[in-house]
Order: structure tokens, then C-alpha cells, then sequence
């Protein structure tokens, strides 16, 4: 498991040692990394490709090194994995308090941390698990590029909602963050969806669903498509062929 802690967050812990929020810190950061220890366990239970845990003051990211084209239910079952891992050790917590291994205060400290991280991380923003998990649901909906887009609309909406329902210090910096998140997603998207049309090209995926479609802008994942009457491997040839003949 590759972790890397973000240099912001040695410094936070720091000012929480010194202003005696050590413990409450420490234990955020400790859920924080039990979820996304979740979702690295479920990936290899998958065989989802990891690239890394990244630990921020705030929160965690789990970075993969997998193909866009990976089966969506792969994606969604990656994706409980942080959630799962996060509420088992709450309920832990639960028991060894149950039986008086666990101070009430350290108890009551875990579930009020465990409640504003689900609150938080299930918001339908990108790259939040929630983001994520309304791309995946859109995905079975619409096509890949279409989704994202959907995506991108209701994470805006949703930064929005966030920032004027809380109206706090933290929540403007988390509003900062997410904003730059999402930028970068938009800025990425035709990078994300070239990536997608080069890897079916370049790749036999096992599909076992056929749409047809008379737009390669109406690629959908976990489809395999018959594109103006062309089966889609042929008509992806003729498009990069006539691109290289272009370069």
C-alpha cells in the first residue's frame, strides 16, 4: 500500500498538538485512512488497479492506475469498500466501549467524527464518494462523455449548496478545494474521453451488451457498439487510420 501524506497535513497536525486537539486530529485522520484502506482492500479483491492513498488534513484520496473502460460495477464495488472498512471500525469502536475498553469521550469523539465524514464524503461532488458514485449510476444511463458532463453540472450545483448551507471557515477552504477539483475534471475531460475511445481501440474488452449508435460521441461503457452500421473495432480503425494519415 503506497501512502503520501500531504505536506498540509503534518502541519495541521502540528497546530492541533500544540493547541490540544491532538486527539480529536488523530482520530480523524485514523477514520480517514481506515476508509480509504477500504477501498485499496476492495480493489485487490477485484483486481481494480491502485496507484496510491493520498492523506489530506480534510480527508483521503485513493488514486487509480486503472483503465476508463473498467467494468462499472468493478468501479462501484471499489467504491463501497471505503464506507464499509469506515463503519466496521465504528462498530468495533461500539463493541470495545460496549465492554469498557473505550472511554465514552473517545467513543463519542469517533461517532461524531464518523457522522460528519459520511455526511461530507457522500455529497454527489467530484471527487467525492458520492461524485463518484452518480457518475457510475449515470454511467448505466447515459453515454460517457454525457455522464461526465451531468457530473460536472451537479457537482457544481452541489459546491454551491455546500457553501452557502454552512457559511464557515472550513467550509469555504473545503469549498476552495472542491472547486479546484472540479476544474481539473473539466479540464480533463476531452483528455478523459480520447482516453476512453483509445483504449476500446487499442483493446479487446469483454462486453456483453451491443448498442447501436450512429455518433462515437454517444459511447456508452460497459457497451460494445455497432456505430452507423459498422461494428464499433472497425469504425474506431478507419477513425485512428485516418488520423495518423492526417499527423
Amino acid at each position: 500500500m503506497r501512502i503520501n501524506i500531504h505536506n498540509t497535513t503534518y502541519i495541521f497536525i502540528l497546530i492541533s498538538f500544540l493547541s490540544g486537539y491532538f486527539e480529536y486530529v488523530y482520530l480523524f485522520l485514523l477514520i480517514i485512512f481506515i476508509h480509504e484502506s477500504g477501498h485499496y482492500t476492495f480493489s485487490k479483491i477485484v483486481d481494480f488497479k491502485y496507484s496510491e492513498i493520498i492523506i489530506y488534513p480534510f480527508g483521503g484520496i485513493t488514486n487509480y492506475n486503472e483503465d476508463l473502460n473498467v467494468s462499472s460495477n468493478k468501479e462501484l464495488f471499489t467504491l463501497i469498500g471505503g464506507i464499509t472498512f469506515q463503519l466496521l471500525f465504528v462498530y468495533l469502536i461500539f463493541i470495545l466501549y460496549q465492554n469498557n475498553y473505550v472511554t465514552y469521550h473517545t467513543y463519542n469523539i469517533i461517532n461524531n467524527i464518523n457522522k460528519i465524514l459520511i455526511s461530507f464524503n457522500f455529497l454527489p461532488i467530484l471527487p467525492l464518494d458520492g461524485g463518484k458514485l452518480i457518475n457510475i449510476i449515470l454511467d448505466k444511463i447515459f453515454s460517457y462523455k454525457l455522464s461526465f458532463k451531468i457530473s460536472i453540472i451537479i457537482s457544481i450545483i452541489f459546491t454551491l449548496i455546500f457553501l452557502i448551507s454552512k457559511r464557515t471557515y472550513l467550509s469555504l477552504l473545503l469549498t476552495i478545494f472542491l472547486i479546484k477539483c472540479i476544474i481539473i475534471e473539466i479540464n480533463n475531460l476531452k483528455y478523459k474521453y480520447n482516453k476512453f475511445v483509445l483504449e476500446r481501440y487499442l483493446n479487446n474488452y469483454n462486453f456483453k451488451r451491443i448498442k447501436i449508435i450512429n455518433n462515437i460521441n454517444n459511447l456508452k461503457r460497459d457497451n460494445y457498439h455497432i456505430i452507423n452500421n459498422m461494428l464499433e473495432k472497425k469504425y474506431l480503425r478507419k477513425l485512428f487510420d485516418r488520423t495518423e494519415h492526417l499527423c
